[in-house]
């Protein structure tokens, strides 16, 4: 073998060791490297520089040879295979984080999407409410919304069927996100100026160096939302050749169907079968202390009183069921305690007050106040949930009761 062959042979091997370990597919085997932030800075990061590297042997083997042989044409055309297979399936091309999101009313979007449509939901710190497309956030997973005081980015993942806001501040401030990877079917995204990688349902990185700021979120349709809502902006993106690849070749329905057993990564612990595998749940999680509502809780009682690590909690279903919030019972000092007022309203027991769905008090001795939103995770898959918050507890209305 001569010396142009091996090169070549070289060059088409660190080749695709340096692409491959980043692609959809391939990830399934090193999902678990990937989602460390050593193993996504040598993949994501480090990577590229291999992968230029191998390139120039290759052609430096060309250039060495004294005419084109099998091991020459088998090594390069290996080198296209894993440089096509890369431009198609690699997650640094596939999920690239929307950093200019587009809005339109909320009109226009029931207009184009439909009533039905699934929104993820988002309240920033000034109250303000944003509307995106779930639908059309599978793909690129992240969307930062940079404008305003309060500027923030919505995850959602596919796998959990879980969204999330974080606050874009402090060290997150103008981030530079790269997905990564699916941890126990949960997103997993690396910053490359902290080095950091981190975990949607973990709230931050493993380690716990860059934890992050929740800000609130909830799962509803476009009709919905739009009632509770008629002010929002709804985020949206034009469609793009990749979404029908990854859309219809990815992300099957049996994965994403609540029906389904199917789940594409392996679980951290073993699956908990107190809830059927993909029911919706909501998951509140304070000061490490976490408990599960059901959409079967909120069915039965649509204001559930609660107490959980020191919070004075009301989890409240509205509008079909279709809108679930989770909001601070405490209001001046005073906890108050709450009873159904008709159709998406409630009336506060300790001053009459009426209050609505956003939790504001619109009439009555404490009208103008606003009852505290709870981040919280909305209609998410209990699989996921119960992986990582293990052995989390389910909230039940006599045991509540009691502890109260």
């Amino acid at each position: 073998m001569s010396g142009a062959e091996l090169i070549s042979i070289l060059g088409a091997l660190l080749f695709a060791l340096a692409v491959l370990p980043g692609t959809l597919g391939i990830l399934l085997m090193t999902s678990k490297i990937a989602a460390k932030a050593w193993g996504a800075e040598l993949i994501y990061q480090k990577a590229p520089w291999v992968a230029g590297a191998a390139t120039l042997l290759i052609i430096a083997g060309w250039i060495m040879a004294s005419g084109p042989t099998l091991i020459m044409l088998g090594a390069t055309a290996f080198y296209l295979g894993v440089f096509v297979f890369g431009f198609f399936m690699h997650t640094k091309f596939m999920f690239k984080p929307v950093t200019q999101p587009l809005y339109m009313s909320i009109d226009e979007a029931i207009e184009k999407f439909g009533p039905d449509e699934e929104v993820v939901g988002v309240i920033d710190d000034d109250g303000v409410a944003w509307g995106y497309i779930a639908r059309l956030a599978r793909r690129p997973h992240i969307v930062e919304q940079r404008a305003g005081s309060h500027p923030f980015m919505m995850t959602h993942c596919i796998l959990a069927h879980s969204s999330m806001a974080f606050a874009l501040e402090d060290k997150l401030a103008a981030p530079d996100i790269t997905i990564t990877s699916a941890l126990a079917n949960n997103l997993v995204f690396y910053e490359k100026k902290t080095k950091c990688s981190i975990i949607q349902a973990h709230n931050g990185s493993l380690e716990g160096g860059l934890p992050l700021r929740m800000v609130p979120t909830i799962a509803v349709s476009l009709k919905t939302w739009k009632a509770a809502y008629p002010e929002s902006k709804i985020w949206y993106r034009n469609k793009e050749w990749r979404d029908e690849f990854y859309l219809k070749l990815l992300a099957r329905a049996d994965v994403i169907d609540p029906n389904s057993s199917v789940m594409v990564y392996p679980l951290k612990h073993e699956l908990d079968n107190r809830l059927p595998m993909k029911s919706m749940v909501t998951g509140v999680e304070i000061e490490g202390q976490s408990r599960t509502y059901t959409l079967e809780h909120s069915r039965m009682n649509n204001l559930i009183h609660d107490h959980l690590s020191g919070v004075d909690l009301l989890v409240a279903s509205g509008y079909g069921n279709d809108m679930i919030q989770v909001f601070d019972r405490e209001v001046d000092g005073d906890v108050l305690s709450f009873t159904a007022d008709g159709e998406n309203k409630f009336i506060d027991n300790q001053t009459k007050s009426i209050w609505n769905m956003r939790g504001e008090c619109l009439d009555g001795t404490l009208k103008g106040r606003r009852l505290g939103l709870i981040p919280h995770y909305n209609k998410m898959f209990w699989y996921v949930w119960a992986d990582y918050h293990h052995g989390a507890e389910i909230y039940n209305s006599a045991d509540q009761a009691e502890a109260a």
